[in-house]
């Protein structure tokens, strides 16, 4: 019964790519509590994303794929960003550990050919690493794989990279925000990112310009998890002052890509 329910609420997403949970109730009947477990249930496996009174489809990895880039100036800043951080923190010899946001991704094409070694819980970056760097050894955990970001996640994939050691964790966020620093929106994405930071002797989050001011659902890492922050502009100043505030080396990549 549940897994109906479930998949009726996916059903009624992928038709309408937002509902409220009044709709929901008189759909599958029960109560708004009962809807909201729903709701909270499939958020936690990164299926849709819930807003006030309801919830939204979760954009999956294909579709962000196939979706016309928010312009192409993003895609430029975020290669930019990517080719700094690659230049200044990977050296050959490095174990480096890459999550599987878009502008940790764009890393890839910048690395080494040889001597480097990825750890990645994104079956998007290992692929991708395969296909462009195929000399690079790529060590990818087990787990749940995630149906909205082609990452896995869950106690598998904890457990399998508590043991592991990097020279370098490269982290996105969905926003970066004064108070609070860089947040995300899942869960689960959160707590495998953070152990991918927790195995690292440095902490580099990757965020364009777009992120600045924004908070999604829950905080990321606090800002003195962070060694330094990545950019392609200088960021506002409240933001600026609270990563100094915490030792954070600040980083613009500019010029062309």
């Amino acid at each position: 019964m549940t897994a109906a329910r479930h998949q009726r609420i996916l059903d009624l997403l992928h038709q309408h790519r937002q509902v409220t949970v009044a709709h929901l109730q008189s759909a599958l009947g029960g109560t708004s509590m009962a809807v909201w477990r729903d709701l909270r249930h499939l958020e936690g496996q990164g299926r849709l994303l819930r807003i006030p009174g309801g919830a939204r489809a979760a954009e999956t990895a294909l579709e962000a794929e196939a979706a016309p880039s928010e312009a192409t100036g993003t895609e430029e800043a975020k290669n930019r960003i990517a080719r700094e951080a690659c230049r200044l923190f990977v050296r050959q010899g490095d174990t480096i550990a890459l999550e599987g946001g878009s502008t940790v991704a764009a890393l890839i094409d910048h690395l080494p050919e040889t001597h480097v070694t990825v750890i990645t819980n994104s079956l998007h970056v290992a692929l991708r690493v395969r296909q462009v760097r195929p000399q690079l050894p790529v060590k990818l955990p087990g787990g749940w794989l995630s149906a909205a970001s082609g990452n896995l996640v869950g106690p598998e994939t904890l457990q399998f990279v508590a043991p592991q050691r990097a020279a370098t964790c490269f982290l996105s966020a969905a926003g970066l925000d004064a108070a609070v620093g860089p947040t995300d929106r899942n869960p689960l994405e959160i707590e495998v990112k953070r152990a991918l930071a927790g195995a690292a002797n440095r902490v580099v989050l990757l965020v364009d310009a777009s992120k600045f001011g924004r908070r999604s659902a829950s905080v990321l890492l606090h800002p003195w998890r962070v060694n330094v922050v990545v950019c392609d502009a200088p960021p506002p100043l409240a933001i600026a002052e609270t990563l100094a505030a915490h030792a954070v080396q600040m980083v613009v990549a500019e010029g062309a890509s």
